[in-house]
């Protein structure tokens, strides 16, 4: 007997189903369809109409997003690519069309590392999660325009994507975006820190490149100092020759410029 073919969305439920040993009365805690249901699609017994398809997707984006954000940082804030479309000056589309660009570089250089031949850095394990996994940069989402209903596409970024993109700006602009999206990240990570957490088990920190330090930098300045720290020793680091360490170095400086005004 030939099996249906299963719609994406469908499929995608399913793998996660599998991959994370559920049972379809534990999946429907989760998505908040029917056990019955959710067995029907998986089986292909069942069509799910458009609107339930959409509602799968919707589901899985908040979850394999969260996911990520568990095993790469216990602290990823985004920015929205239509906040910084007008913190640039530029029209939204084209900033999408750049950071695709970055995407399809990136998705490049993953496959390649997956298959052996990516470049690791010396403090980095052949066996760590990839360094240009899309994931870590860009998150695609989509919008409903008020006005006409029509759903448009934009990307949730995180610190590392507005580092891609700030390096594509030239002088006082790019300047310009990194003091906005930094002082952003930071605004965001302080309100984050407002809000009281519940009691829990301590949870092991991630590792530092800076362990040395008794706790994480507590004020503005201290937070700032903090990041200037690990792009500086990121860039050293990434730098292949001494004219490449130079750059790096030139563009911490004139961070620290600006920051220190």
């Amino acid at each position: 007997m030939k099996t249906k073919k299963l719609p994406q969305a469908i499929a995608a439920l399913k793998k996660y189903k599998e991959q994370n040993n559920l049972s379809f009365h534990e999946l429907e805690k989760q998505t908040g369809v029917a056990s019955a249901t959710l067995n029907g699609w998986c089986t292909g017994r069942i069509v799910p109409l458009h609107s339930s398809l959409e509602k799968i997707k919707l589901f899985l984006d908040r979850q394999y997003s969260s996911e990520f954000t568990k095993q790469f940082s216990s602290n990823v804030d985004y920015i929205d690519s239509r906040l910084i479309a007008r913190w640039i000056g530029r029209h939204h589309k084209y900033l999408l069309a750049d950071i695709r660009n970055h995407i399809e570089h990136l998705e490049l250089l993953d496959k390649e590392f997956r298959g052996g031949k990516g470049i690791v850095t010396p403090h980095q394990k052949a066996d760590i999660t990839s360094p240009y996994s899309t994931e870590l940069y860009f998150v695609k989402a989509s919008y409903i325009h008020p006005q006409n209903k029509t759903k448009y596409p934009y990307y949730l970024v995180t610190q590392l994507g507005c580092d891609l993109i700030r390096n594509r700006l030239k002088g006082v602009r790019g300047t310009q975006f990194a003091v906005l999206y930094i002082n952003e990240f930071h605004r965001l990570r302080n309100e984050a820190e407002e809000i009281p957490a519940p009691q829990e088990a301590p949870k092991t920190e991630q590792e530092s490149l800076f362990d040395h330090e008794p706790q994480a930098p507590q004020t503005q300045e201290e937070r700032d100092l903090e990041y200037l720290k690990r792009r500086l020793l990121d860039g050293m680091i990434k730098s292949n020759t001494v004219l490449e360490l130079g750059k790096n170095i030139v563009k911490t400086l004139e961070l620290i410029t600006v920051l220190d005004k």
